[in-house]
């Protein structure tokens, strides 16, 4: 496709000055993701809602030229920069404050949205009026179901969650399956999860009101968080897996340094432990919060172990890869095919 002629389908999205009722607010948080973000702005407009929408990009302090990027090529897009660097909860936050629609799509700068996915889920909202959030089925840049549903984190997470070596080896067994929701099932009907990824997930704006903000906090539970609270407020949180969006996951430049990938491991037991302070923790003065708080840091010091295995062999291989000569790839090919950018002409349009 050819970016300079910024294709937009025929409902585009509302700009600043337009004062027409917004049904659907898109928001999109972005950290030095140029290319990536690019192919998610173009399916947003390949594949848009049917009614009045706008999509808000924050850009978290970029220095790779992606606010020229949108600016240049994408000038619907309502756009704010931050000044440092403040995370992905909190951009967020940002843009939920000044956004203007009935309800809100969190959505990652690293996917793509496929037809009818964000007509789909609006619909599934507005005939589920219990209903506190939606998310989508997200697939895996190869095709296959990424492990997006689940159970609220809690102890077994530790040890049969997504991230546990039990759930790698042996994903089927039966303590898996009570806590990654997708296994086991035969996803043709929607269903209650204890959270959805917030790559791709929809909330009514009255129910946004109610719950609050992101706990600015977090990184990897700011979604499990999310969906505890829409559910302590009264709401269930649906899995909708009839309508479908690609995650690149972790591409969207929160790996993109051999500095970040060990911060990610920090954030997530981070969070890990504060999630059981606002959710679990009954009080400070139990065996269980010494059990935990043993766990999480056993956990974090096995997962830096593994991690600098794990960089040495990049090392490694990019030591290898330098020393041959390219001879094509391999494999089957991607279900989406970035397209490169052209270099953006500058503009002197001010951030918001």
């Amino acid at each position: 496709m050819n970016a300079r002629a910024n294709p937009v389908a025929e409902r585009k999205p509302l700009s600043d000055g337009v004062t027409e009722p917004v049904t659907l607010s898109v928001i999109i948080p972005t950290y030095n993701a140029r290319e990536l973000l690019a192919d998610c702005l173009r399916s947003i407009y390949q594949n848009p809602p049917s009614e009045p929408y706008e999509v808000i990009v924050v850009d978290d302090a970029s220095v790779d030229g992606t606010s020229e990027m949108v600016r240049a090529h994408f000038p619907e897009v309502r756009l704010l920069r931050n000044d440092v660097n403040r995370h992905y909860a909190w951009s967020n936050n940002r843009a939920i404050a000044q956004a203007r629609g009935q309800y809100v799509y969190l959505l990652n700068n690293d996917t793509i949205v496929l037809p009818h996915a964000i007509d789909g889920m609006l619909a599934f909202l507005r005939e589920h009026p219990h209903a506190g959030a939606v998310g989508s089925k997200l697939l895996n840049g190869d095709g296959t179901v990424q492990w997006s549903v689940k159970s609220l984190p809690n102890p077994g997470s530790a040890l049969f969650g997504a991230r546990s070596i039990f759930t790698l080896m042996f994903p089927n067994n039966r303590q898996s399956r009570k806590h990654l929701l997708h296994l086991g099932r035969k996803l043709d009907h929607p269903f209650i999860a204890g959270y959805v990824s917030s790559a791709s997930i929809m909330i009514p704006r009255k129910v946004v009101e109610e719950v609050g903000e992101l706990d600015w906090r977090l990184s990897y539970h700011v979604d499990a968080d999310y969906c505890k609270r829409i559910a302590d407020a009264g709401y269930s949180c649906y899995y909708l897996p009839s309508v479908t969006v690609i995650h690149f996951d972790h591409k969207g430049g929160t790996m993109v340094s051999l500095r970040r990938r060990f911060l990610s491991l920090v954030e997530f037991h981070l969070g890990s432990y504060i999630f059981y302070q606002k959710h679990i923790q009954q009080s400070p003065w139990t065996p269980m919060q010494i059990i935990v708080v043993v766990g999480i840091s056993s956990r974090f010091l096995l997962s830096l172990i593994a991690q600098a295995f794990a960089e040495l062999g990049y090392i490694t291989i990019a030591l290898g890869l330098r020393r041959r000569e390219p001879t094509g790839t391999t494999g089957a090919p991607p279900i989406w095919r970035a397209t490169p950018l052209p270099a953006p002409a500058t503009k002197p349009t001010a951030d918001c």
